[in-house]
């Protein structure tokens, strides 16, 4: 089982999408480029398919972009409220950051914290404005604790 420092979840939102927003202005000059040649030589039809080619590829990349970005601002939505969570956690119970981690990067009924050496069930009301921790006892005690992001 797996569970998630709360450095870790603090640290995940991160931006992933550099080589995406090359790639578009890549093809942005180039299509730039092959348009001026297409209308100083419009005889050469070869320009007006790059010209198109360019385009489409463009217009690709950035449908591609955005649905990464939805998805993006959705990962964002819930690890933020895990974090709100814990702060709320560590808050009342007197803790530090280091002694707590959940084995969820959302919020769930039902999801584990590991408080110092002891496992906790988390169970919410219906609106996720409260939680009860129940102690609980892990079958398999051999846990794996995820406190940075690996490449």
């Amino acid at each position: 089982m797996s569970f998630f420092s709360f450095a870790f979840l603090e640290n995940a939102i991160s931006f992933q999408g550099y080589l995406k927003y090359i790639a578009i202005f890549v093809s942005l000059g180039a299509l730039l480029v092959v348009t001026s040649l297409y209308l100083r030589n419009r005889l050469e039809t070869k320009y007006r398919d790059l010209s198109i080619i360019f385009l489409l590829l463009i217009i690709l990349l950035l449908g591609v972009q955005y649905h990464q970005y939805q998805q993006n601002e959705v990962y964002v939505a819930d690890t933020s409220r895990v974090v709100t969570f814990l702060n709320s956690v560590k808050d009342s119970q007197n803790l530090q950051k280091e002694d707590i981690r959940t084995n969820s990067r959302t919020l769930a009924n039902g999801m584990i914290l590991n408080i110092r050496d002891q496992y906790f069930e988390v169970h919410f009301n219906n609106d996720f404005s409260a939680y009860t921790l129940s102690p609980i006892n892990l079958v398999n005690p051999n846990v794996t604790v995820i406190d940075k992001e690996e490449n």
